[in-house]
């Protein structure tokens, strides 16, 4: 149950910081260690990207002696994230109608909405398609790289349950995926692919990798080994790499932006550590927060970026900060609150028409081993 309260906690802490940019990305006039730490609030998503390989981890032990794993782990991904991603591309399409509405007066199909960003999206691969990567549903680039971790994630399992078994192997394993991802990015760039903030390259799972490997490594670590930090030290590593990442932000290198996501993944896993050490941090609304976070961050888009750029000019004489935080509750409030409908509806009864599926597998695979 902690384990379960500390991934529930940190996930909800991933997606506040992920409103957190996006509603001051519409905010003028924000002093600047305000819009330092606004802006930081975009490493939420590698927050995300460290707490799924965790878990994956944590659901791949429990699940050791499972019948079709490749096909369950399919199904119970899929069911997990394509239900309510559907749904948010629907949403968000209507939303583009009625922007189209208040703009031009008429109603306009966007260009973006062809049939190969739209079919790239219902399949996943929209994270290697440049226009339909992060086009179609906002945010969506961290569903299209998890979705690329997905299907890549059963063979690293596979690799690291034999390879990582001290902390010799596990550093190996990371600095590999590092060292790959960095050669990938120099080789791009020779095709014309040169990486900064939130562009294709830096989207891509190529450059998100190492942070994931990150979240594996550090499982197996845990697995392995009872050294631990204390809560002071733990602490004080988050900052210090916090800040290193920071620095490296305020110097405004492209290529920094490879640099970025690693050095932050690194900092969670001291995150995690608090939370997972000091249970005053989970605090029921916040482990909540976690548990709708998916929900929450495919439906934020519309308060923390439509509604919130619509609105906020309207506050211009109020002071920068106050303004974002108004609007910040604003986007969080009314994002919980959707979000709670969507686990009760489309969340929960596609995660459990997931179960029903793979029990059915279950009772054929049964059914025909006894006939033989």
């Amino acid at each position: 149950m902690m384990k379960l309260k500390f991934i529930d906690s940190i996930r909800g802490v991933a997606i506040l910081m992920v409103i957190l940019v996006h509603t001051s990305q519409k905010i003028r006039n924000l002093d600047f260690i305000t819009e330092v730490i606004a802006r930081y609030g975009q490493m939420g998503v590698q927050l995300f990207f460290i707490a799924s390989a965790y878990t994956l981890c944590l659901s791949g032990y429990r699940r050791d002696n499972e019948t079709l794993p490749l096909i369950k782990f399919g199904i119970r991904r899929y069911f997990r994230i394509a239900p309510a991603y559907y749904c948010g591309l629907i949403i968000y399409f209507v939303v583009s109608l009625l922007i189209s509405q208040f703009h031009t007066g008429k109603i306009e199909v966007p260009a973006k909405y062809n049939f190969l960003n739209i079919f790239s999206n219902l399949i996943f691969i929209h994270g290697f398609v440049p226009s339909a990567n992060n086009k179609i549903v906002e945010g969506g680039w961290s569903i299209g790289t998890e979705m690329a971790f997905y299907a890549i994630f059963p063979f690293l399992f596979k690799v690291a349950r034999v390879k990582l078994y001290s902390f010799k192997s596990i550093f190996i394993f990371i600095f590999s995926g590092i060292i790959f991802s960095q050669l990938c990015i120099v080789l791009l760039s020779f095709s014309g692919y040169y990486i900064s903030n939130n562009d294709f390259i830096y989207f891509n799972i190529i450059n998100q990798l190492p942070v994931f490997l990150i979240g594996i490594g550090y499982f197996f670590f845990k697995k392995y080994y009872k050294y631990e930090l204390s809560s002071v030290n733990n602490f004080l590593f988050f900052i210090a790499l916090t800040f290193v990442s920071n620095m490296l932000w305020y110097f405004n290198v492209p290529y920094f932006f490879s640099l970025i996501p690693i050095i932050s993944g690194l900092s969670f896993v001291f995150l995690f550590e608090l939370f997972q050490k000091n249970d005053f941090l989970n605090q029921k609304l916040l482990i909540k927060i976690g548990q709708v976070s998916f929900s929450m961050y495919l439906l934020h888009f519309i308060f923390a970026h439509f509604i919130t750029s619509f609105l906020a000019p309207r506050l211009s004489m109020i002071n920068g900060t106050v303004t974002l935080m108004i609007f910040y509750l604003f986007s969080v409030f009314c994002t919980f609150g959707f979000a709670l409908l969507s686990e009760k509806y489309i969340e929960k009864p596609s995660v459990e028409f997931g179960r029903r599926i793979i029990k059915r597998l279950d009772v054929r695979f049964t059914t025909g081993n006894n006939l033989q």
